[in-house]
């Protein structure tokens, strides 16, 4: 008997930056520790060894002296990894087609358009190959095929930083749109091949 998931409600994979962000995030926080305790060993090495004041010196920079700098720069440090996390979609594959979701709404590429799916050489970013006519507004891509990027499953340098989503799509497209994934990847250096 078929479940619901395998025919129906299909597959859903979070964006991929997004999931990152809490290690960003972190990094940044433990950023601005480091230098709140920079600022502390400034003050020790300048004020009480070199100047020889007494260890009173530490304290009147204040709260505000010591973690003001930091946190002035995890808001710099913020801004941008908020606004790259909130602009990158999340990935559905279902029976209407392939989906970009994303908070102001769903971008799907219906399987009728599609005219192959792939993954780039090194099984980071997952391409559509559209057929003549689809998505007039998409650019053309290498060798005059017109290639639309629909998704970024991690990091391209480092293959063990990548989840292991790719089989996972290979099986949502094929259930719900058989032979439209190709195995051969997309190299823009080889005419698209």
């Amino acid at each position: 008997m078929t479940t619901p998931s395998n025919t129906t409600e299909g597959l859903s994979l979070p964006a991929e930056r997004a999931r990152r962000g809490g290690f960003y995030l972190g990094l940044i926080l433990a950023a601005m520790l480091c230098l709140v305790l920079l600022e502390g060993l400034v003050f020790f090495v300048i004020g009480v060894l070199i100047m020889g004041e007494d260890m009173g010196f530490m304290g009147e920079p204040g709260v505000a002296g010591y973690v003001g700098l930091p946190v002035l720069g995890g808001v710099v440090a913020l801004l941008p990894l908020v606004a790259l996390v909130s602009r990158t979609p999340a990935l559905r594959i279902d029976p209407a087609g392939m989906s970009k979701v994303r908070r102001g709404g769903t971008e799907t590429v219906r399987w009728a358009d599609i005219d192959q799916v792939r993954f780039n050489s090194r099984q980071s970013l997952l391409l559509l190959e559209l057929k003549d006519g689809a998505l007039p507004d998409r650019p053309i891509g290498g060798g005059g095929r017109k290639m639309v990027i629909l998704y970024s499953l991690g990091s391209s340098l480092w293959r063990r930083r990548r989840p292991h989503h790719a089989a996972l799509i290979v099986e949502a497209v094929e259930r719900f749109a058989p032979g439209k994934y190709t195995v051969e990847p997309w190299n823009p250096g080889k005419a698209g091949a």
